[in-house]
């Protein structure tokens, strides 16, 4: 008797630490085109400040909370859904001249390597490095972002709203050089249009069912 009981005692510890160890493991988190995500762009320059918004972000990343070094992912946002305000100017910038949407429709960001913090606490804001590879006119450059990270674990407020797992939200900024991308501003609009963009996003991703 006193056998089966250790044995079972044994068998129980062992379940335990691999129920653990699974839930310490990746996780992929789903970035849906449902309006909690945004991406926006900045250009200020000497005579005026454009800021050019989208909501269509879409992607996924797979995130262990215990060891944020191995985060992995893909964010994209369309092209021809940024908007600025003026509908001539968003023409302008959708078209063949300048960032090409019909050609090169996604801009996308992809995390290759995540520094600054080793973990996620649930509930607390986490501040990192992200190293990343940001593709934008059909040309790839390596960047470094800025960001904020916080695990919402699910809880009736986000079952309320209709979120079935875990969220991951981030908010990160970086900035880019429109000539790193075989963007050339004409001379004529220079003084509007600026080189450098700061790119900033706020991500809403969701635990995998």
């Amino acid at each position: 008797m006193r056998t089966t009981i250790r044995v079972s005692l044994i068998l129980a510890a062992l379940t335990l630490g691999l129920t653990s160890l699974a839930s310490a493991q990746s996780r992929e988190f789903t970035i849906r085109n449902d309006g909690g995500s945004r991406i926006q762009f900045i250009s200020d320059a000497p005579l005026e400040t454009i800021t050019g918004v989208s909501s269509h972000v879409t992607g996924a990343v797979n995130v262990d909370p215990s060891d944020l070094s191995s985060a992995r992912g893909t964010i994209r946002v369309r092209v021809a859904s940024i908007r600025t305000g003026v509908d001539l100017r968003d023409e302008h910038l959708r078209g063949d001249g300048w960032l090409d949407a019909e050609r090169y429709e996604n801009a996308t960001f992809e995390i290759t390597r995540v520094e600054g913090a080793s973990s996620l606490s649930p509930n607390q804001t986490t501040r990192v490095r992200i190293h990343g590879r940001f593709s934008l006119h059909g040309v790839t450059r390596d960047v470094v972002a800025n960001a904020r990270v916080r695990l919402i674990p699910l809880n009736d407020e986000l079952r309320a709203a209709r979120i079935t797992g875990d969220v991951i939200r981030a908010q990160a900024s970086f900035r880019v050089q429109l000539t790193d991308y075989d963007v050339s501003v004409p001379l004529p609009v220079r003084l509007k249009v600026a080189n450098e963009i700061r790119v900033n996003v706020t991500i809403r991703a969701v635990a995998s069912e």
